[in-house]
């Protein structure tokens, strides 16, 4: 038989049988970017999980303190909860001894004035924010770490017990790393610092006894032999027992061989746990961004938000794989505007995102999420 191909053309021919057969392997990859300049998707043809859609409102400005140096411009960061009756609490100004709220009791459409939390004997801080099922807010005072308690919606906190953090040295914690109770009543605190000098690691520090006992749970371990860091651990419990956590990653090969390749790992990187936090999957890299949070809302879809530029995923197999990455509907949605995201459940169908501004850092938007009506086909 004659070969009537030229030589080029069976190149082709191949080609396309092999991505014909690859596809088939390894499933279709479907990447598409909207008419709309705030929405990207990145979606598996085959896949499987249950991808339900949910949008994002135009944002708008919910608070803005007074103007921020330089210097300050760390001193407005949100941290969001909703309390058991459905008053969402935002914290505004953490840190100092004046810490600084809003509340929202219409599902947050609307905000009230700001108002100063008193803090009262041994109290110095208000770092981050979690509700305990008895309908407290808690919080975590730094220097020392201790719970510390609120019963009217953060105007006056009380002391609590200390948290010891041993093994971990320096530990600290931040506005996006939100405490945690179990349904069992444990209590889980993420946070940062060092089991070996100069090498940040995340892990969560855990009381099976409200307070009293503590016992440390490492999840990313920052060490020489890896050559990363970890810092700022987000951590969300799912419905199905489940926790998933979320932790910003620097690379430190670049600075210590020069010319390694491996010198361009960094981004958000996940870790799963299926005993309360007692032991974490090994971290794998998951979302191109830092300073996120995580909360699994009411259809049990992750939703994270992130910046750079500030961005709005969702992930309906435990943080494995993200089908949606939206960019917030704003004047220039692709630029590096905003930082420091909280996110949280409002009900059944809505959600909330705070993000502190980037060139004004006294200022904080927020945007609802809507989940949408899922069709037949």
């Amino acid at each position: 038989m004659s070969n009537k191909f030229k030589p080029t053309t069976k190149i082709l021919i191949t080609l396309v049988f092999l991505i014909i057969l690859t596809s088939g392997y390894f499933g279709s990859i479907a990447l598409a970017e909207g008419g709309e300049d705030y929405r990207i998707f990145l979606r598996y043809a085959d896949s499987t999980v249950t991808e339900t859609s949910w949008e994002p409102t135009k944002s708008w400005i919910i608070y803005k303190g007074r103007p921020a140096t330089h210097e300050e411009r760390y001193r407005v960061i949100p941290c969001v909860v909703r309390m058991p009756d459905g008053t969402i609490i935002a914290l505004v100004e953490p840190g100092g001894s004046k810490p600084i709220f809003i509340r929202s009791t219409d599902g947050a459409k609307t905000w009230s004035k700001p108002y100063q939390g008193i803090l009262l004997e041994n109290v110095k801080t208000v770092s981050t924010l979690g509700v305990r099922c008895d309908g407290r807010l808690m919080a975590v005072s730094e220097k020392p770490m201790r719970l510390i308690y609120s019963s009217d919606q953060g105007r006056t906190w009380e002391m609590g017990s200390e948290i010891a953090s041993s093994p971990m040295n320096s530990a600290w914690v931040w506005t996006g790393g939100r405490i945690l109770e179990l349904d069992d009543g444990t209590l889980v605190v993420p946070v940062a610092g060092y089991l070996q000098a100069g090498w940040l690691s995340s892990g969560v520090l855990i009381s099976n006894d409200d307070g009293k006992n503590w016992n440390f749970s490492i999840i990313g371990y920052g060490n020489p032999s890896n050559m990363m860091i970890f810092s700022e651990p987000a951590v969300a419990k799912m419905d199905n027992g489940g926790l998933v956590a979320l932790m910003r990653t620097e690379d430190r090969v670049s600075e210590l061989v020069p010319g390694e390749p491996r010198g361009e790992r960094t981004g958000l990187y996940r870790a799963n746990s299926w005993d309360g936090g007692k032991t974490w999957s090994s971290p794998v890299e998951t979302l191109t961004g830092s300073h996120c949070s995580v909360v699994q809302l009411p259809d049990g879809i992750l939703l994270c938000g992130y910046h750079r530029s500030p961005r709005l995923a969702l992930s309906s197999d435990s943080g494995r794989s993200w089908y949606a990455n939206m960019l917030w509907i704003t004047k220039k949605p692709r630029a590096d505007w905003g930082w420091y995201t909280s996110v949280e459940v409002v009900d059944q169908t809505t959600a909330l995102v705070l993000i502190k501004e980037m060139q004004t850092p006294n200022t904080i938007q927020a945007c609802l999420l809507y989940r949408q009506p899922q069709h037949s086909p």
